[in-house]
This record gives C-alpha cells, sequence and structure tokens, in this order.
C-alpha cells in the first residue's frame, strides 16, 4: 500500500516536471526568449526518467529492509524444507510440529530458515583439515578454502544449502566416498512456505510431553533464566566468545566461553579442536557436568559451531 503510494506520488511529479519543462521550452520561447534547440527536449525528458527510476528502485531497497529475522514455530507434522522457494525443488529434511526454526528472510509466500542439526550436509575432504580424531575417526575439521560450498549429497552435481569460509570448524558424522557428511553449518539455509510457520510461539505447559521438550534451552548467560545455574546433565545451547583458561591438573575445563552478558561458561572438550577456535564467537551444544554449587557451569561440549 505505501509503496503504490510513493509511485503515485512520484508519477504525479514527473508529469508535472515534463509540463514545466515544455513550458519553458516551448511557450515562453515563443513569447520573450530566444528560440531554443528543441533537440536538447529528449535530454531533459532522459533526466527526468533518471530521476524517476532512481527514485523507484531506491524505495523497492527501502521497503525491502523492512523484513526483520525472528524465530517461528512449525505449524504442523512432517513439513518439508525444501532448496529453493518453489513446490517443485528438492527436499532436504521434514520438520516436526512444534519445532522452532531460525526464519533469516523472505520471498513471496516463503521463508527462508536455518537448517536444523537433522539436514543433510556434505563437504568434499580435500577441502577440510582433520583437528579432532576419535578411535582413528576424523570428528571435526577446519575448512582449507574460501566460499567452500556445502552440497545436499556427496555430488558437485547436487544441490547447494550453505557455504563456509576459510578456517570455519565442521562437525563430521562420517565418510563417504571422498566425501564428508556434517552437521549443517551455520550459513545453511532452506525454505518453508510462510503458511505452515507461525510468529507466535506457544509455550509448553510443565509436564506435558511434547517434542519441544527435546530441544535444548537457549542462555545467553552463565546463569539460569529463572537466576539460578543451570542443573547438571542439562542440556542447552549457548553462544559466546571462546578463550583459554588454562591446562591445571585434575581440572575438567580447558576453556572458556563469555557470553555477551559477561556469563562465564567453562567448557570440556577436544582441546585441540577448542584451541583451534580461540577468540572466535561460537555456538556450543552440550550438557552441564558439574555440581550446581560451582561458580562457572561446565559444559560438556557435544557440538561446536563457528559464527565468525
Amino acid at each position: 500500500m505505501q509503496l503504490n503510494h510513493l509511485r503515485r506520488k512520484i508519477r504525479l511529479f514527473v508529469f508535472k516536471l515534463r509540463d514545466r519543462i515544455i513550458w519553458d521550452t516551448g511557450e515562453r520561447s515563443k513569447s520573450f526568449a530566444p528560440k531554443t534547440d528543441n533537440r536538447s527536449m529528449p535530454s531533459v525528458l532522459a533526466m527526468a526518467s533518471s530521476i524517476f527510476l532512481s527514485v523507484f528502485l531506491l524505495s523497492g531497497v527501502v521497503f525491502a529492509d523492512e523484513f526483520s529475522a525472528f524465530t517461528g514455530q512449525i505449524s504442523a507434522d512432517n513439513i518439508n524444507v525444501r532448496v529453493d522457494s518453489t513446490v517443485g525443488s528438492a527436499v532436504v529434511c521434514t520438520l516436526a510440529k512444534g519445532q522452532l526454526v531460525e526464519v533469516a528472510s523472505e520471498l513471496y509466500d516463503w521463508y527462508k530458515i536455518r537448517l536444523p542439526k537433522s539436514a543433510p550436509s556434505y563437504i568434499k575432504q580435500d577441502l577440510v583439515e582433520c583437528i579432532g580424531n576419535t578411535a582413528a575417526k576424523c570428528s571435526n575439521g577446519k575448512v582449507t578454502g574460501n566460499r567452500v560450498n556445502i552440497r545436499l549429497g556427496p555430488s558437485e552435481s547436487s544441490p547447494i544449502i550453505g557455504g563456509a569460509d576459510n578456517s570455519t570448524v565442521v562437525n563430521i558424522i562420517q565418510e563417504e566416498g571422498s566425501w564428508y557428511k556434517i552437521e549443517p553449518v551455520h550459513q545453511s539455509y532452506g525454505w518453508v512456505h510462510k503458511k505452515l510457520v507461525n510468529k507466535d510461539i506457544s509455550v509448553v505447559k510443565t509436564g506435558e510431553k511434547d517434542d519441544m521438550s527435546l530441544q535444548p534451552e537457549v542462555l545467553e548467560s552463565g546463569t539460569h533464566p529463572g537466576g539460578s545455574q543451570p542443573s547438571a546433565r542439562q542440556q542447552l545451547v549457548v553462544e559466546g566468545t571462546i578463550s583459554p583458561y588454562g591446562v591445571v591438573l585434575w581440572r575438567k575445563a580447558t576453556h572458556k566461553l563469555v557470553t555477551g552478558e559477561k556469563g562465564v561458561y567453562l567448557l570440556k572438550g577436544n582441546r585441540k579442536a577448542l584451541d583451534s577456535l580461540n577468540y572466535h564467537k561460537v555456538k556450543v551444544t552440550g550438557k552441564i557436568i558439574n555440581p550446581e554449587n560451582k561458580r562457572y557451569p561446565i559444559i560438556e561440549v557435544a557440538v561446536i559451531e563457528v559464527l565468525n
């Protein structure tokens, strides 16, 4: 509605400008000005058209920037996440009713969402340097190229679902030929139809069983949202910046995670992998393993993802 109103105002302005130009080069020249060269008329009209086009394109950019990212909730079971914003594009994975999704942008009747951990993702082995080994298996790797494609399947003809930059750490699930199957990196996206995503999130009441109860709780500081520390073995997801904590005999944790609210977590995990992420902003998924009366909660790292 606002865009149409602006278009009408711009069109009216151009018509008035055109009439003014015609009066300046025509009627006034006949009465009290030397005769002008009418060949200048097209250039003036071209300038007016350029002004109109610039303002129109600028207005389109302004209105496009009005979208704000948000967390939505899937409204039905077995909802397809697709590679592109069409019903004919390939299916990446399915989502369950009540599952939360991070909506990054929109296009017509579709939302672009960040892919869940269950989505299949593949990267070529020769673009990854292994940084964590468990029983002769590479569990974590660091991307060695720039703008590396993440694909839906282990083939160069498979659709691209994301991208990774140099030094991005990936969590490796298994090897498949010359490819690694990995957990989706932060910049991995799919598309869901708008009618299947609710902006209003319904909260599950205590005691009710629902898929939402299996989702890890997102925390923003080193304390529980209610003011107390997270309980032992509680699963959570938290974002922050990693820094060394120092190696001391009998100490479980080797690194600190400092959040935006100056909360502090201690991290227990693959030391080499954590060392490679020092001073990076990351998203950590894991469980609290220390008693509740300790000053800082210790997270046993299950998944770690680089955000910058």
